[in-house]
């Protein structure tokens, strides 16, 4: 894809870079949202994230902050705890273990990602598996 560069800020109105800087900003936040998608099962780092999607990581803090109401990383902590939720709940309580996905989604440390999902979802993520449904 084929970035444009901004127009010369001397020569544009306020109104017209003002506009132009949320364009940016969509298709910025559009293309960071874009990536996430292949990463589903994988934690993503910030840096490659930010490589990736072609912007600064001070741009990236800075998208987040106004789009969502966090940060980037905040942001990516949070979006895991769902996709474990998501897994937990088709989960078979026989076969799957709360550690097993937990893992499978770049959490190692079992009691703080407990923590951390209980904070969020009102529940621990063993309580999620027993009433999976399967």
């Amino acid at each position: 894809m084929k970035k444009l560069a901004p127009p010369c800020p001397d020569s544009v109105p306020t109104t017209t870079r003002v506009r132009w800087q949320r364009i940016q900003r969509r298709a910025n936040i559009a293309r960071v949202l874009e990536l996430l998608q292949g990463y589903d099962e994988q934690p993503m780092r910030l840096s490659e994230l930010c490589r990736q999607a072609g912007v600064s990581e001070r741009t990236l803090r800075s998208i987040f902050q106004e789009v969502f109401g966090v940060g980037p990383n905040r942001y990516l902590h949070i979006r895991r705890l769902h996709r474990v939720r998501a897994a937990l709940s088709i989960a078979s309580p026989d076969t799957e273990t709360v550690n097993r996905i937990a893992l499978r989604f770049g959490f190692s440390d079992q009691g703080r990602m407990a923590a951390d999902y209980h904070r969020l979802f009102g529940e621990y993520p063993s309580a999620t598996l027993m009433r999976s449904l399967f």
